[in-house]
């Protein structure tokens, strides 16, 4: 009966997952004809080519980990299309979800934890931005970190003899190396509750404890970073790697700014990272009404306020606060124990009315989400520009073609390898890196035949000036494509 049970839980996931990522998953779902892709094309771009064998960082630069890449590669090496990409996203959603099922059930009737389970996945959807995000596929070890870490601050015995199992660890360790090898900052709530228990266990003396833990985590970490590291030390890239994982990323964090200067753009922050927000809220109620629960309420708070810091300090995009989807899970299960060992009526509904108001505003964000990206996808128009444009040119052209500052869809659509690894974003990407400057002038002083400009070209205009003349232009979108002299 128990595994009939989980088998229906199983198929209940799997429908939330393809249900979730038909729709809103927009950039791979099949269900879609050339959505406006943006960073999802970058990323199935430099996977399909990988599968062609022209490897990351050296012929297709972008300034994330490998892992996201090799999603996309094995999506592409599934299938040889982004319907392959939607079937390891699906893999990686129901994984979630049904972790997330599984860390609900340790309080919730499993009734209820299928019908709480639905929140988890309205916040996926509103903040996905179009699916094959990097945070996405790192959720899987996230929500199997958060139940095993919830399942130790759960067990009174392991609390009392002051002991933290090695192997939940290991798991963490993972999810370091997997944050490091796409984003590092992922990686900012577990590492948080990590720096907690390792103060924990030394102020209980439990040194031989820690060490065991400090070793499984160093071990978990190793076990996913050194076959990436070996591949592209084989590949003699290794540092090509490391500057597009991390070096640069130094640069951009650097750059970054935030982007509370008006008050719809707090009101953003404030529902995109309803997750975390909600999570802090309830980690302060723990501290003041919950005695017993303390020590969790304090890793609670450091989990959500080192993200929170960070969400608010970078850029603010949406698909950042998908690593507090297991947040969502832990304030549920905190806030029935308040429910549950408050004396006052009114505190009670007091925590219940905060609960409600998460869901209202989940729910309608969603919704919105849903709205708002059905009145833009009417047509892909930048791509119809940018076809317009090169219309009229030889047949040949992609032999010997490159886009600045243009959106990557068309390499992905037209089937276009770009004939420069820097192909994308360039002046986005080169804001606050003298370091990438200089790569992409040296890069640009090549000889490609065609280059389609969007804007003003900051970073190469000298070499457009010198060597370039300019063969066509639409001043109504400011394109212009210039071809060598």
């Amino acid at each position: 009966m128990k595994h009939k049970s989980n088998l229906w839980v199983l198929l209940y996931c799997v429908a939330l997952a393809f249900t979730c990522l038909s729709v809103y998953g927009y950039t791979t779902s099949p269900f879609y004809h050339e959505p406006g892709a943006g960073d999802s094309a970058i990323f199935q771009l430099i996977g399909k080519e990988w599968v062609d064998g022209k490897l990351p960082y050296v012929a297709l630069w972008d300034l994330k980990g490998p892992i996201i890449f090799f999603m996309n590669y094995l999506g592409y090496l599934l299938t040889g299309s982004r319907l392959g990409v939607f079937i390891v996203e699906m893999v990686s959603l129901t994984i979630t979800l049904y972790l997330l099922w599984k860390l609900l059930r340790i309080g919730f009737s499993a009734k209820y934890s299928s019908l709480l389970l639905l929140f988890p996945t309205f916040s996926f959807a509103a903040n996905n931005v179009g699916g094959n995000c990097v945070e996405e596929y790192l959720l899987p070890l996230l929500a199997l970190s958060f139940y095993l870490l919830y399942q130790w601050l759960s067990d009174p015995d392991q609390q009392q003899a002051a002991n933290h199992p090695p192997k939940y660890a290991f798991v963490y360790g993972l999810v370091l190396a997997f944050s490091l090898l796409t984003r590092l900052t992922n990686a900012l709530g577990i590492c948080a509750a990590v720096a907690v228990i390792a103060f924990w266990l030394m102020i209980k003396g439990r040194f031989k404890n820690l060490f065991s833990n400090l070793l499984y985590f160093i071990l978990g970490f190793a076990v996913l970073f050194i076959p990436f590291a070996s591949y592209f030390t084989f590949h003699h890239a290794f540092d090509e790697m490391w500057y597009g994982t991390f070096l640069y990323n130094l640069d951009y964090a650097a750059a970054s700014s935030s982007e509370l200067h008006s008050l719809p753009a707090i009101l953003k922050a404030l529902i995109h990272f309803a997750d975390t927000w909600l999570l802090l809220f309830v980690s302060v109620l723990v501290l003041i009404a919950n005695p017993r629960r303390r020590f969790a309420g304090l890793i609670w708070l450091f989990v959500s306020l080192f993200s929170i810091v960070w969400l608010l300090r970078g850029n603010g995009y949406p698909h950042y606060g998908l690593i507090s989807l297991p947040c969502i899970c832990i304030a549920f299960l905190e806030v029935k124990l308040m429910v549950e060992n408050a004396s006052s009526r009114a505190f009670r509904g007091f925590v219940i009315s905060l609960s409600a108001l998460y869901g209202l505003v989940t729910t309608v964000y969603c919704a919105r989400s849903y709205l708002v990206f059905m009145s833009l996808y009417d047509e892909n128009t930048e791509l119809a520009r940018y076809r317009t444009l090169l219309g009229d040119l030889p047949a040949d052209y992609r032999r010997s073609f490159i886009a600045y500052n243009c959106n990557p869809d068309l390499y992905l659509y037209e089937n276009i390898v770009p004939c420069y690894r820097f192909f994308v974003f360039q002046d986005f990407e080169c804001h606050g890196s003298n370091s990438l400057k200089a790569k992409m002038r040296e890069e640009f002083s090549g000889n490609a035949k065609w280059i389609l400009v969007k804007g003003h070209a900051r970073e190469i205009a000298p070499i457009l000036e010198t060597r370039y003349t300019v063969f066509k232009n639409d001043a109504s979108c400011d394109l212009r494509l210039y071809k060598l002299k």
